[in-house]
C-alpha cells in the first residue's frame, strides 16, 4: 500500500513578516549634515574665526623701504577682521600696483588668518624733466614718480630727453649710455641728452661734450674716453671708437 504525504500549510505562528524599513535615520544624517555644512560656511564666510588678524607685506627681490610697505599696506584696503575668504585679492593687487614705487605685486591668502602681499619696489637709475617737473625713471625708462630737485637720489644722473617713457627709444638709449659708464667718468658728466637713438652725449660739469651716437660699442667707447679727456678739446666724438675725433 502506497501512502502520500499532504503538505502542511505554515499556520498562522510558523509565518514571519519582516518590519517596514525605516528610512528616518537617513534623512537625519543628511539633515545633520547640511547643518554642519552651513554652520562651516557661516563660521567662513561671515565670522572673524578665520577673519584677517595679519597683513603681512614682503620684498619679491631686492629691498623694500619702511615708507612704501606701509604705502602698500595702506594701499591694499584690506580691514582686520575681515573674512579671509571675502577679500579680493584682484583688487587689492590693483590698489597695491597703483603705489608709484611698486614695479609688481601678487597677494595671496595664507590659511587661517593672513594675507601676504608680496612686492618689487622699483628702483630709480637717472632723472629727468618733464612737464616743469622732475621724474624718477626705472630700468625700464618709465617716469614713475615726480620729485623736487632737493629730494633727487644721490648718484643719479639726469637725462635730457623730449619724451621720456618706457617705449621711447631715445629714453632706451640714453639708459643703456649711462649703464656703460664706468666710475672715472661718471662723476665728470653733468647730463645725457638723446634727441635720438642714435644721438646721445654726454654734457661734462666743465663744459665739454662728448658726442657718444648711438649705444653699440658701448664697452669699446668707454674704453677709449677716459684717456681722449685726457687730451684739450672741447668736443670728443667717440661715435665712431675706431676714429676718435677731438674738436677744440
Amino acid at each position: 500500500m502506497t501512502m502520500t504525504q499532504t503538505p502542511v500549510r505554515p499556520t498562522a505562528r510558523t509565518l514571519t513578516t519582516r518590519p517596514p524599513r525605516r528610512t528616518w535615520p537617513y534623512w537625519l544624517a543628511a539633515f545633520v549634515l547640511m547643518a554642519i555644512v552651513g554652520a562651516g560656511a557661516y563660521v567662513v564666510y561671515r565670522t572673524p574665526v578665520f577673519g584677517l588678524q595679519q597683513l603681512e607685506v614682503a620684498a619679491g627681490g631686492g629691498d623694500l623701504s619702511g615708507d612704501v610697505s606701509d604705502e602698500v599696506r595702506a594701499a591694499a584696503g584690506i580691514a582686520e577682521g575681515t573674512p579671509l575668504i571675502n577679500i579680493d585679492l584682484d583688487a587689492a593687487r590693483r590698489r597695491v600696483l597703483a603705489v608709484p614705487e611698486v614695479a609688481t605685486a601678487t597677494v595671496a591668502r595664507h590659511w587661517p588668518n593672513a594675507v601676504v602681499i608680496t612686492v618689487t619696489q622699483r628702483v630709480p637709475v637717472a632723472v629727468t624733466k618733464a612737464n616743469g617737473s622732475m621724474w624718477l625713471l626705472d630700468h625700464d625708462g618709465d617716469p614713475y614718480i615726480r620729485v623736487s630737485a632737493a629730494n633727487v637720489p644721490a648718484g643719479l644722473l639726469t637725462l635730457q630727453l623730449a619724451t621720456p617713457g618706457a617705449g621711447d627709444a631715445a629714453t632706451v638709449a640714453a639708459l643703456s649710455v649711462a649703464a656703460e659708464l664706468k666710475a672715472q667718468v661718471k662723476p665728470l658728466v653733468a647730463s645725457i641728452s638723446a634727441r635720438s637713438a642714435y644721438d646721445v652725449q654726454l654734457l661734462l660739469k666743465d663744459g665739454r661734450t662728448v658726442l657718444w651716437g648711438s649705444p653699440d660699442d658701448g664697452a669699446k667707447k668707454m674704453q677709449i674716453l677716459p684717456a681722449a679727456l685726457q687730451q684739450p678739446g672741447k668736443t670728443y666724438d667717440v661715435s665712431d671708437p675706431d676714429i676718435l675725433t677731438i674738436s677744440h
